[in-house]
């Protein structure tokens, strides 16, 4: 099995920030008050930077320790001290999966009950490291969850569901970890190779007797395991020393292409309909994604940015099931990892509340997370409220995780950050004439998003060509769409760095 676990807490010694240091960065924030003209959100937004800087946490870090414990030992503390680790490597297989094709009419039964057939075909042959590491970068533990300046966002159930069709309802699978000599004997018995071993960057052979009954194996909740496995090596790659990332990167890959529509370099493949898994629907060429680039696109992340609920279209072939708001810990055998949809209710469609404490981190045992997990039902996030525009939250989520998190992994000018606070719209007068609510408003402001987030997917994975009439008609849709729900300029921006990238 891939051994990526790099640096840990042993060892690390980090200072933290002294009251001369903490002085003149409020000085400097002071001083940038006072030139920049600033809106009300960005004044907020400066006043919780203050507050970090006079705490002890880290300079533009989390300055209430109490949910990052470990934060000391990330790699984006390195990153903002400059130190760079550069771009991860993938242990991905796509390519090899790629040139067997799909599978013989007898071994294909076998395959469809063992419950991943939805996986053959689907594997990307390229692997987008830049745009991967530059993600792996927000990545925490402690949350399992990234870090982006508009709050928390993961890969929860309904994404794995949706992106690769595995399965989610079964029971948890339970193998034993096996010496040389007990490798080697499974490895003749089921495949009927040589004994030996090639390198350590290999599937554990211990996985294979998870088939060795090909019918039993077809009851596993293959999605909830899949999401525990990549928990795990996203939490390895998390610390510095770390230099490489192992799991199933195509889901990894695809979560970046349906909720960031301005980010990675792909296409549509033109014979993809709803029925197959929504990860199909991506070509991956061959092309270089800068992480340094990325992180200046991750550090301008706008709640406009992201398409919380990416797969509307999708839930006729692949309906929302309530277990993906079940919030307990996931297993693959001795392994185990918390999925925590409270933390990102904004994917689910709800209003993010600040959730609660994540802590303690130790795992009941593998019977507990059995039990809760049969028992679904008594687990689930419940008292949600339905958000009234895409990005809803209340009013005091943005400050409390700016205090609790780093919002930020490049260095620069507090006045140059965007602001990703939800504006607040008041009724206008012309809604008041037309008997609008301030709730109306809200409703058609979130169907104003929903449509730029369509006309921006549009155009960004070049569904429309460029100087045909429909790409003009689609783009001056856009622009006034924009209009309504954000400053043109920003927009204007925006397009300009897209096409600059093409």
């Amino acid at each position: 099995m891939a051994k990526t676990r790099g640096g840990g807490s042993q060892g690390h010694d980090r200072t933290r920030p002294t009251t001369s240091v903490r002085r003149r960065d409020r000085g400097v924030v002071e001083e940038r008050i006072g030139d920049v003209n600033i809106d009300n959100d960005n004044q907020q937004e400066l006043h919780d930077d203050r507050q970090m800087d006079q705490g002890e946490g880290f300079p533009r870090g989390p300055s209430d320790m109490s949910l990052l414990v470990n934060f000391a030992d990330h790699v984006a503390v390195k990153l903002w001290d400059g130190e760079d680790r550069g771009k991860l490597k993938l242990v991905s297989h796509g390519r090899k999966l790629r040139k067997f094709g799909m599978p013989h009419a007898e071994i294909e039964v076998l395959i469809q009950n063992s419950g991943l057939f939805s996986l053959c075909n689907i594997s990307y042959e390229v692997g987008g490291r830049g745009l991967i590491s530059a993600f792996v970068e927000r990545w925490h533990a402690e949350t399992n969850s990234f870090h982006l300046p508009i709050g928390e966002m993961t890969i929860t159930l309904d994404d794995v569901s949706s992106l690769l069709h595995l399965p989610i309802l079964g029971q948890f699978p339970t193998y034993v970890p096996l010496e040389y000599n007990g490798a080697a004997t499974i490895l003749t018995e089921l495949l009927g190779v040589e004994e030996a071993h090639k390198s350590a960057t290999y599937v554990s052979v211990s996985y294979l007797l998870l088939f060795n009954n090909l019918r039993m194996c077809g009851g596993y909740a293959w999605g909830a395991t899949t999401l525990t496995h990549l928990y795990e090596q996203l939490k390895d790659a998390s610390y510095f020393n770390t230099k490489q990332l192992g799991s199933y990167v195509t889901l990894v890959q695809a979560w970046i292409y349906e909720h960031f529509s301005g980010m990675g370099r792909r296409d549509i493949n033109p014979s993809y309909d709803e029925v197959h898994p929504r990860a199909a629907r991506y070509i991956v060429a061959h092309q270089i994604c800068a992480v340094g680039d990325v992180r200046v696109q991750l550090d301008g992340l706008t709640h406009d940015d992201v398409i919380w609920t990416p797969y509307e279209d999708h839930r006729l072939n692949r309906l929302f099931e309530t277990i993906y708001l079940f919030s307990s810990h996931l297993r693959l055998g001795n392994l185990s990892q918390r999925h925590m949809p409270e933390r990102v209710l904004h994917q689910f469609g709800y209003e993010q509340s600040i959730p609660p404490s994540p802590m303690p981190t130790e795992s009941p045992g593998a019977h507990i997370i059995d039990q809760r997990w049969l028992q679904f039902d008594h687990h689930l996030v419940t008292g949600l409220t339905a958000a009234s525009s895409p990005s809803a939250c209340v009013p005091e989520y943005m400050s409390w995780f700016r205090t609790v998190s780093h919002p930020y992994i490049r260095r620069g000018e507090l006045g140059d950050r965007p602001s990703v606070v939800p504006r607040r719209r008041l009724c206008s007068p012309n809604a008041e004439q037309a008997g609008l609510s301030s709730q109306d408003e809200r409703a058609h402001s979130g169907i104003f998003r929903r449509i730029v987030s369509i006309l921006q997917r549009m155009i960004d994975c070049r569904q429309v060509t460029e100087g045909t009439d429909a790409y003009e008609s689609t783009e001056a849709t856009l622009h006034l769409a924009r209009s309504v729900t954000d400053d043109e300029a920003v927009y204007t921006r925006r397009l300009r760095n897209v096409r600059g990238r093409r």
